[in-house]
């Protein structure tokens, strides 16, 4: 009988390392898997063009590497079985991402050479490093694998350390560009998301972290796929405790730019404590960088890898973060429905976010492993963050509580914010269904009328179909109308309400300068009293003259007090009851003005209206809704020259044109750049620039901080409300010659 065995024509690794991996993306994260199983913590890789404008590739690990022994058994031996019988990796118990055998094969499709170097621990405790050199043109189809040797050598020392690297060369570099090299990104993220583990009966996984540096699509810069994992979520949350426990929080994120917040003196006992963490809903339009993290990865690296870790000295503390723990209690609080956070501060913060209401803020928190990230631990007081025998959790619950605390914080915080994000989409998403309404309807209409328009559109289309329909079914017709009808009395109310909330949350201004006039007009009251009765004892001529100089300071003191009195209850007044008017325009930027008397002569702050005609008149608008205007822009132009400290000029100039009434509020002050323009209209931005109110602080005394306001952020944010509302348009223009601001507001 004769015996006959398998051929392995040299075909076959065409088959599997250009065929099997398809794009050259694929089979470079291949390899970098490979390093991953291999119990690697780092691995970098370049590519770059060489001499001949062919691709060179270098993968570089720290992991276990091979001996000898190993490249000969499992390296060269095509679809090994090593891996099946071997499901986690030896040192961390890594769940091995590969079992074929043929991810090596990749390199054929990324060049026509390889060169591998690797390190391994023998038995005997010594480092073996192999050096072998491939060059794939010599397997072409009709030749047996078996037969083709391969040039290697092999060396061994008493210390090293272990890994591999491999260089690639001769590929076609004109197959990668920004794309291929973004779909490697990709690839990645769910790797890197391994921050760090302990598995049972393994040495702890310290996490696997990735470089990758290309000379074309990085500008030669070397990224971490982890630290864009960290961007590619809708927020970066931050914060750190400063000394004497201030607390410091940033937060970067989608369509909110970067705020900060700022809490002194609250939590000294963990001063240095800093965090990074992710915020990554599991919502694709969310994300900020889908190029780097897509939905897919996502929802592979929440289960095992979210939530936040504590570290300590960079060594974990377990089991902090961990899947099922919820140390901070997130999602408990959302299991209860929790929608007010139990910060006082925050929830002043989300009484002045527009749309944000503190009772339900925090409805919209995700959660606990939507945060991915860690906090790193630190105390001034010894052995405050003390670890427990077995290594698990710290002793005593005083420093976890306050730790939760302060992170709890930060989050909520965050929520907030993410709720006021949410509540701006819902605006541009209404604002695109108006837009692809008036394309449906061949109707124009305004963003503020646009329930109205539908409603009426909806009311005659119902008619038209109606008067089609035999008498007998009309009937569904008049109900669809009824329910227009109650729809749009219940739009009209709400707008009104909605007006009126805004015309009360704008009394801060004068409700401050109230306060401090009342204080200042019983002061002179008393003093004018006792003047009267020191003198009513002798009515000379000298006295007599004293008591009419004293009765005329009293009067004006009252006539101010009036005119505050007045203008209160105007911004007071329920505005579905108050009448619009064409204004004069000027008496009532004079009446503003005086509001401010006090501190405009203390400052020696000239306010110039002469270019305002005496005859002109706003459009019809409500007299509460001009006078808020003014109050507004006025105290932020009272303060920007006060902290400016040099000429301190204000001047309001005003114009009829085309459009309607011009108005012009320029000032000498601190100034206010272009690029940080816009945030001031946003609600409790009060100095992008972070400018203003420290110079400020220095100029002015603290009871007169009281007359311009102290920053709350909403006073911009209430005039462009108004100026919205009433189709007009606001802005800031350049300024020229003496003037630092020009803020220009037109009223139709």
């Amino acid at each position: 009988m004769e015996e006959l065995s398998f051929i392995v024509d040299s075909a076959l690794l065409s088959e599997l390392g250009e065929r099997l991996v398809e794009t050259d993306h694929l089979a470079l994260a291949e390899l970098i898997k490979n390093a991953y199983d291999a119990d690697a913590t780092e691995v970098a890789v370049a590519l770059k063009p060489d001499e001949q404008g062919k691709s060179l590739i270098i993968v570089k690990d720290n992991g276990c590497g091979m001996t000898f022994s190993d490249v000969q058994n499992y390296w060269m031996r095509i679809a090994t079985t090593n891996k099946v019988g071997n499901e986690v990796s030896g040192k961390y118990g890594r769940p091995k991402t590969g079992s074929k055998g043929i991810g090596r094969f990749s390199c054929r499709r990324l060049g026509k050479k390889l060169k591998l170097e690797t390190t391994g621990r023998k038995e005997d405790g010594k480092f073996e490093t192999t050096k072998i050199e491939f060059n794939w043109e010599d397997y072409e189809p009709g030749t047996e694998v078996t037969k083709i040797t391969c040039p290697g050598e092999r060396t061994t020392t008493k210390e090293g350390k272990t890994g591999t690297i491999l260089i690639i060369q001769g590929g076609d570099y004109e197959r990668w560009n920004q794309r291929s090299w973004n779909a490697l990104k990709r690839q990645m993220v769910v790797l890197v998301a391994n921050r760090g583990v302990k598995r049972r009966g393994f040495k702890e996984d310290p996490g696997f972290n990735i470089t990758l540096l290309t000379a074309e699509f990085e500008e030669e810069v070397i990224t971490n796929p982890r630290d864009q994992l960290m961007e590619a979520g809708w927020g970066t949350l931050q914060f750190e405790v400063e000394k004497g426990g201030t607390l410091k929080c940033s937060l970067r994120a989608k369509k909110i730019g970067e705020r900060n917040y700022t809490l002194k003196e609250a939590y000294p006992e963990i001063t240095g404590t800093t965090a990074e963490i992710a915020i990554l809903p599991d919502r694709r339009e969310q994300l900020r960088n889908t190029r780097v993290l897509s939905l897919g990865a996502l929802n592979k690296i929440l289960p095992e890898w979210g939530g936040v870790f504590v570290k300590q000295r960079g060594f974990r503390v377990y089991p902090f973060g961990s899947p099922g723990d919820d140390w901070l209690h997130i999602d408990r609080d959302r299991g209860r429905r929790l929608g007010q956070t139990q910060y006082d501060a925050l929830r002043g913060l989300a009484d002045k976010l527009e749309g944000v209401d503190s009772g339900r803020a925090l409805l919209t928190m995700l959660s606990s492993r939507s945060y991915i990230g860690s906090v790193e631990v630190t105390s001034p007081i010894p052995n405050f963050f003390d670890m427990k025998a077995s290594r698990e959790g710290f002793v005593g619950e005083k420093c976890v509580r306050i730790l939760r605390e302060v992170v709890r914080f930060a989050i909520d915080w965050s929520t907030i914010y993410r709720d006021y994000y949410l509540r701006l989409m819902a605006k541009e998403q209404t604002e695109a269904m108006r837009i692809e309404f008036e394309e449906v309807a061949q109707v124009e209409t305004e963003p503020e009328r646009i329930v109205e328009t539908a409603a009426e559109y909806v009311k005659q289309e119902v008619r038209q179909l109606t008067s089609k329909l035999p008498r007998e079914e009309r009937q569904a017709g008049h109900a669809l109308i009824r329910a227009t009808n109650a729809i749009l009395q219940s739009d009209k109310s709400t707008k009104e309400e909605l007006r009126h909330l805004r015309f009360v949350a704008s009394t801060s201004s004068l409700l401050l300068i109230f306060a401090h006039d009342v204080k200042g007009l019983l002061g002179d009251l008393d003093y004018y009293s006792t003047t009267l009765s020191s003198i009513a004892k002798q009515l000379t001529k000298s006295a007599a003259k004293k008591v009419f100089e004293i009765r005329e300071e009293i009067n004006e003191s009252k006539k101010r007090f009036q005119e505050l009195l007045d203008m209160n209850s105007l911004i007071c007044i329920d505005s579905r009851k108050a009448k619009k008017e064409k204004l004069a325009l000027k008496e009532r930027a004079e009446k503003a003005i005086r509001c401010y008397m006090l501190v405009l002569s203390k400052y020696d702050i000239d306010v110039d209206v002469s270019r305002i005609p005496n005859q002109l008149k706003t459009g019809k608008m409500l007299e509460a809704e001009i006078y808020s205007i003014l109050l507004n822009v006025l105290s932020n132009s009272i303060k920007a020259v006060i902290a400016k400290g040099r000429a301190k000029k204000i001047m309001i100039s005003a114009e009829k044109i085309e459009k309607g009434t011009k108005i012009n509020i320029l000032d000498t002050g601190v100034g206010v750049q272009t690029k940080s323009s816009n945030d001031l209209f946003v609600p409790f931005i009060a100095d992008p620039q972070g400018m203003m109110y420290p110079l400020l602080s220095k100029r002015i005394n603290p009871e007169d901080e009281y007359i311009v306001g102290t920053g709350s952020g909403l006073g911009l944010s209430i005039v462009r409300e108004i100026v919205n509302v009433r189709g007009g348009s606001i802005d800031f223009r350049p300024a020229e010659g003496e003037w630092k601001t020009n803020l220009e507001i037109i009223l139709p």
